[in-house]
């Protein structure tokens, strides 16, 4: 079983390493899902796909803790896996001379992978392509939106997509939602009753290139249209956005550059939506992943109750030899004390060339977490490969082509 699984990473990696007539179209963005400022430049250094070829894959599950967790204070037991999950994915086939890229939404049944509907999304293109779709789930796993974006000039379109009971079909709707023109959103995400989407922002970036007039959280509920938002004039933004319950959100907190002022915190924090003031740094900081190589910071996504940060690590070990060895790890940590609670999925790329152009530097950012179930027992994972990690492991998981298949490399827009 284990060979079998070790084949299937190595074909998909070497797959992600071919070109898809790359004569045919326009340079494209990568895709929303990689958390990428599309404002400013001083975010860590744009991933490369994870073209790994000619390396040796191992794959280990660790089920036993590293430390027993402590008690949760969810009172429901865990929560089922989520019946389906939705990819939404850009490919070349039936672009012409790089001018339209056909965007669609897959519903995948999440035991088997199989696809069980698919539904063309409107794609909102920019004269130097098309960042690529962002998609996000309620907690009834048939309720998603996604944020379809352009960046020249500034646009955001959100697609409300509801799932058929049996998953078998799906009705894609236009949400008459609008962003102010001067907000670059960085990430959209719908809370778990599917009532309100919150927008990681920043705001009037075009006077300086290494600052915005403001940063802040932009929390829309759907029904209405209303806003309320949480910003700062701080030099920096947030990024990974996600629900933690229907009251808290979870984000990544970034300065520009490398350095924090005095009594700063770079890192994820949890912000009440019910408590006093607009003031989006008061968010309590909670367990950050540590940087990976590159200043790279892994997305992390936090339980309902708010006690469990489930996050990835990718660490780069020398053989002395002009090879590395990349470890990357699926983790959960405890959110107020950040001890690690268990390794729940372990990849290891050996014989990683390094450089520039090496292996082991496109893998630095090969591994995020993407969407959780509701109770907080699945996550969908990319890491080196796309799938599913729970209590039974890692599974691959269908849901982009690759680019041998007329597909784009590097795709990760994936919710359940």
């Amino acid at each position: 079983m284990t060979s079998d699984l070790e084949e299937r990473l190595r074909r998909d990696l070497k797959n992600y390493s071919e070109r898809a007539r790359p004569d045919s179209i326009r340079p494209l963005r990568e895709p929303a899902s990689r958390r990428r400022s599309r404002a400013v430049r001083w975010l860590a250094p744009v991933a490369a796909g994870a073209a790994v070829v000619g390396v040796i894959i191992a794959v280990s599950i660790v089920s036993s803790p590293a430390a027993r967790p402590p008690a949760r204070t969810v009172a429901e037991p865990p929560g089922p896996m989520p019946p389906f999950y939705v990819t939404a994915w850009q490919t070349y086939a039936g672009s012409h001379n790089g001018q339209v890229i056909p965007t669609f939404a897959t519903v995948h049944d999440s035991a088997t992978g199989a696809t069980l509907a698919t539904v063309r999304v409107p794609t909102l293109t920019s004269p130097g392509g098309t960042p690529g779709p962002t998609i996000t789930a309620a907690g009834d796993d048939r309720t998603f939106v996604i944020m379809e974006q352009s960046d020249s000039p500034n646009a955001n379109r959100f697609y409300l997509l509801h799932v058929a009971a049996n998953g078998r079909s799906a009705a894609l709707t236009r949400l008459s939602i609008s962003v102010p023109a001067d907000l670059s959103v960085q990430d959209v995400a719908l809370s778990p009753d599917g009532t309100r989407l919150a927008l990681g922002y920043q705001r009037d970036c075009s006077a300086r290139i290494s600052a915005c007039r403001s940063s802040g959280i932009r929390v829309v509920t759907m029904a209405t249209g209303t806003a309320r938002s949480w910003s700062t004039r701080a030099n920096g933004a947030p990024f990974g956005v996600s629900w933690a319950g229907n009251d808290r959100l979870a984000f990544q907190w970034q300065y520009a550059g490398r350095t924090s002022p005095a009594g700063q915190q770079t890192g994820y924090r949890l912000l009440n939506l019910d408590g006093a003031g607009r003031d989006l740094l008061a968010a309590r900081p909670i367990a950050s992943p540590g940087a990976e190589p590159n200043y790279y910071v892994p997305q992390a996504l936090v339980t309902a109750d708010g006690a469990v940060v489930i996050t990835s690590t990718v660490q780069n070990i020398p053989d002395g030899h002009g090879r590395y060895t990349v470890v990357a790890k699926v983790i959960e940590l405890s959110a107020d004390t950040g001890q690690l609670l268990r390794v729940l999925y372990t990849v290891t790329v050996r014989h990683a060339s390094g450089g520039g152009g090496g292996t082991a530097g496109s893998l630095d950012q090969g591994c995020n977490v993407l969407s959780l179930s509701p109770a907080g027992e699945h996550v969908l994972v990319a890491c080196f490969a796309f799938g599913r990690v729970d209590g039974h492991g890692f599974r691959p998981l269908p849901g982009f082509p690759g680019p041998s298949s007329s597909g784009i490399s590097g795709q990760q827009a994936a919710a359940w």
